[in-house]
């Protein structure tokens, strides 16, 4: 079977014919091609040929854009977005004539400039910015839009003037590109709490408007799940396969209350209306998570991306297993920190790596969590590649 099929298969529960490894270079790709450190081997190649070398399979992610969540790939190629990089916008926002948006870039658009945005609206105006970094695929939002609580009438009628449509055609040419690597995800909306706390508003504020004012807030995250519909149906009505919902949840930040609140109501409708419609859905949830693992199987999911365990995260291996059970899927696994040479050696990457396929394979997509870091060791990919190849020769 080829990596697409095998992954298919998996989420259909069927044999999934072998385990693939899915690393995920893509932020350790761009900032050694922006700095000139690209390997000797690598110089010169595409981030699908640099998979191809290291033997192993990308996890192609469609991104909804331009929304109030995200404008920046309009304003600088800093944010090429994931694997394929540069793609066309498959799954896109539609901004009703009465709401506009701009994009600006302080500087050069170097390292320590800024991403500006700005929303003009009958209701009045917002404006983020984001700290660049350097080459990365990530920014950190340095202003955030909403201020007073008031201005959260502003993003409602951002929100609910909003419209999603899917570009088919730009998904074939999407899907022709990376072939049978992989089938290619869509990324559908953030939870709106998630994107309340981690987008609109600063942590701390959020959670004290949520306790002052949680009428306020509970309103418009009604208001903006309603709105989010609209893109989950146009995903929902596309060819796409599988659908990531891209939670990005930590324990310490998203508690246990907060999430059977606001997380698992969202998945229950969303995750479970693309599931009947024939989509395999997994969620990424990343960080701390240990003290929310037992809600795994209640969200009713294929299967969770990016649990990370120990030494980088707060999970056992045990804690993950025990936490998806008998029929949900991990996507990643190995911790980020063996790829980096001045920690961990060649052969405690190998030996856990190995433990986790015997534990979790066959319901196991395995990758790093969350991914190699810039400086991380591609030819320890390499490595990694090879024994899963032994792996599946033995076990499949």
């Amino acid at each position: 079977m080829t990596p697409k099929q095998s992954i298919l298969s998996l989420f259909n529960e069927e044999e999934p014919g072998k385990v693939v490894w899915q690393p995920r270079i893509e932020n350790w790709y761009n900032v050694n091609q922006a700095h000139g450190t690209l390997p000797e081997g690598y110089k010169g190649k595409s981030l699908l040929q640099v998979y191809d070398k290291l033997n192993c399979s990308p996890r192609p992610y469609l991104i909804p854009y331009p929304s109030p969540e995200d404008l920046r790939s309009e304003a600088t190629d800093k944010w090429k977005g994931f694997c394929p990089q540069n793609s066309p916008p498959i799954i896109e926002a539609e901004l009703d004539p009465s709401v506009s948006g701009s994009v600006e870039v302080t500087g050069s658009g170097g390292q320590g400039d800024e991403i500006i945005e700005r929303w003009s609206t009958p209701k009045g105006d917002l404006k983020r910015k984001w700290l660049i970094s350097e080459d990365s695929i990530s920014q950190q939002v340095s202003e955030y839009p909403i201020k007073e609580i008031e201005d959260l009438d502003i993003l409602e009628y951002i929100l609910t003037h909003q419209g999603w449509k899917f570009d088919s055609e730009a998904y074939r040419e999407v899907e022709a590109s990376i072939g049978d690597r992989a089938p290619v995800a869509a990324i559908a909306p953030r939870a709106p709490f998630i994107q309340f706390i981690m987008f609109y508003m600063s942590y701390e504020d959020a959670v004290i408007h949520l306790h002052r004012r949680q009428d306020r807030v509970d309103k418009f995250l009604e208001v903006a799940e309603e709105a989010d519909s609209k893109a989950f149906e146009a995903i929902k009505n596309s060819p796409v396969d599988v659908v990531c919902l891209p939670t990005n949840l930590d324990g310490q930040l998203v508690s246990p209350p907060y999430f059977e609140e606001y997380i698992l109501p969202h998945y229950h409708e969303y995750g479970g209306a693309l599931m009947d419609a024939g989509k395999f859905v997994y969620a990424h949830w990343d960080g701390r998570v240990k003290p929310l693992m037992p809600f795994a199987e209640e969200t009713g999911l294929d299967g969770l991306e990016a649990l990370t365990p120990e030494p980088q995260g707060d999970l056992t291996l045990e804690d993950i297993k025990d936490g998806l059970g008998e029929e949900m899927i991990l996507l990643d696994g190995i911790p980020a920190n063996y790829f980096l040479s001045y920690q961990y050696s060649e052969s405690r990457l190998l030996d856990e790596t190995e433990r986790i396929l015997n534990e979790l394979a066959p319901n196991l997509v395995l990758g790093i969590s969350d991914e190699i870091p810039a400086d991380g060791d591609i030819d320890r990919v390499r490595m990694v590649s090879e024994l899963v190849k032994e792996f599946n020769a033995e076990f499949f």
